[in-house]
């Protein structure tokens, strides 16, 4: 089996892009809908499909633990501010929040993982993970604010 290092990396910014895609077609074609912010729970919601998708298309797949903060940074950063999203005084603050974010999911998710991967119920437990910690990270964010 080949080695899948930088999938999730690919993953997110797979992702991102189609959000940002999404975003960019909405703000064209429908001006007065309210679109969605910048926030932790959407953030979290992003990386848990990059790291549900990385789960079952490529299972097993090794990962370099230094590269996944730099490169969420830079996805977070840069592809937002290239779709026009945000602001360049923005641009900074996102990325360092969506890089610890992501860092922080993977991380947790991964660990979780590596629990559930056993049994009968492993077809079905990162689904179950991943609501749970989007769950979690929701009444965080609450409480933050």
């Amino acid at each position: 089996m080949k080695q899948k290092t930088y999938f999730l990396n690919l993953m997110l910014v797979v992702i991102l892009t189609l959000a940002m895609a999404a975003m960019v077609l909405l703000r064209t074609f429908g001006p007065a809908m309210v679109l969605p912010k910048w926030s932790i729970p959407n953030m979290v919601l992003l990386s848990l499909i990059a790291l549900l998708l990385d789960h079952y298309l490529a299972p097993g797949a090794c990962r370099c633990y230094i590269c996944i903060p730099l490169f969420a940074v830079l996805s977070f950063g840069i592809l937002p501010l290239a779709a026009g999203v945000v602001s360049l005084a923005q641009c900074w603050k996102i990325a360092l929040i969506g890089g610890a974010v992501f860092t922080l999911v993977t991380w947790l998710f991964s660990s979780i993982q590596d629990r559930l991967s056993t049994g009968p119920s492993a077809k079905l437990a990162p689904v179950i993970s991943a609501f749970g910690l989007y769950l979690a990270f929701q009444a965080f964010a609450g409480i933050l604010l």
